[in-house]
């Protein structure tokens, strides 16, 4: 997942491969407003691979990346044009239309798609009504074919699986520690890393939290970020609904005060009778998933705490890893494992992460890949 944008000017001679990459990478400007659609990134190059313009999907609803990129541009200069794009171009009509449809009309001479896309109303479509325009239709067989998996994730498991994509963010030591046995955990991690974590935030539709972390940190659980202004949704696992039973006697806490009500689910065994926030009954967290699924969540954002992690992970649910690894040590003795809650039996069953990157936020070290 490489989302640094490449540095290229119009005119510039790309290769197959950059001109993929650069599509990647100017997909995730779109990722916190696409959702439910897919990320998707679009690079256009002329006759003799000179970049003309790139497009990426902004929000739900808006120009798909191909429209995007092809808006930019007139058309004598996509006469025998190529286009890289990180998805199949789209069949159906829906909030917008046909990218395929669009695209036939015009002198383009090729299109690279990066992966066939899943959903039924497109899987080998969009390719076809390109073909049947007398364009060639290729999918896509270089080394960024995993690199393509990650951008469009979020979008692939909910087609392919029909279920939530799960991501978890740690901030902690060498040592793998969050916290203190105090709860003291402000702060492990440097503030570039924090900021990040924003950014982060904004690409899912939901933060996940435990009831403790709650408790311990008085989270404000918002997106504060200088380039992304979004509200989102607030998940509370309190299944002995203890944190809700405090709050309905007075407790006050930063969350409750900046969301909306209508955007804060409390998860508890026993559903309070009255509550202004909305209550899903816990029985397992595949169950919980289900329920969020049914009411339009499609991707969450665990922030913590330590029992929440090691539950999901567990359970097998957690699809990607987001590990900021602060140079410091705490110590065993007097702190807590993000993982504490979670074991293996046999080195053969430990967890790998795939695809990895390593990128810096110094002096801390951000890792991620998928599970």
């Amino acid at each position: 997942m490489d989302e640094k944008i490449i540095s290229f000017q119009k005119g510039d001679l790309i290769t197959p491969e950059q001109a993929m990459q650069l599509a990647i990478a100017v997909a995730y400007e779109g990722a916190p407003f696409v959702s439910p659609n897919p990320l998707v990134g679009c690079t256009v190059v002329d006759r003799n691979h000179q970049l003309l313009a790139t497009g990426y999907h902004a929000k739900y609803g808006a120009d798909h990346a191909e429209v995007d990129a092809l808006k930019k541009l007139q058309i004598d200069e996509l006469k025998n044009a190529t286009l890289y794009v990180t998805l199949e171009p789209c069949a159906h009509e829906g909030k917008t239309s046909s990218c395929a449809k669009y695209i036939a009309t015009l002198p383009v001479k090729k299109i690279v798609y990066g992966l066939m896309d899943p959903n039924p109303l497109v899987s080998g479509q969009g390719a076809q009504i390109l073909t049947n325009a007398g364009k060639t239709a290729v999918l896509y067989e270089g080394s960024l074919k995993s690199d393509l998996e990650d951008v469009c994730e979020v979008f692939l498991k909910n087609y392919r699986e029909k279920k939530i994509f799960v991501a978890a963010k740690v901030a902690s030591s060498l040592d793998g520690l969050i916290a203190l046995k105090s709860g003291e955990s402000k702060w492990i991690t440097a503030e570039a890393s924090r900021e990040f974590v924003h950014e982060l935030r904004s690409r899912y539709d939901a933060i996940v939290v435990g009831r403790n972390t709650v408790e311990m940190d008085n989270p404000s659980l918002n997106i504060r970020h200088k380039k992304i202004t979004k509200q989102t949704q607030i998940i509370v696992i309190d299944p002995a609904g203890t944190l809700l039973r405090k709050i309905q006697s007075g407790s006050k806490f930063k969350f409750l005060e900046i969301h909306d009500a209508k955007n804060i689910f409390f998860i508890t065994k026993e559903p309070e009778a009255k509550s202004e926030w909305q209550q899903i009954k816990f029985s397992n967290l595949a169950n919980l998933n289900q329920q969020l699924w049914t009411k339009g969540i499609r991707s969450v954002f665990i922030e913590g705490g330590a029992l929440t992690y090691s539950s999901y992970l567990s359970a097998g649910l957690v699809d990607r890893l987001h590990l900021f690894m602060a140079p410091v040590i705490i110590g065993a003795q007097n702190g807590i494992s993000w993982s504490q809650n979670f074991g293996i039996a046999q080195l053969e069953q430990k967890l790998q992460l795939k695809n990895l990157k390593i990128k810096e936020f110094r002096p801390d070290i951000y890792m991620t890949g998928s599970l």
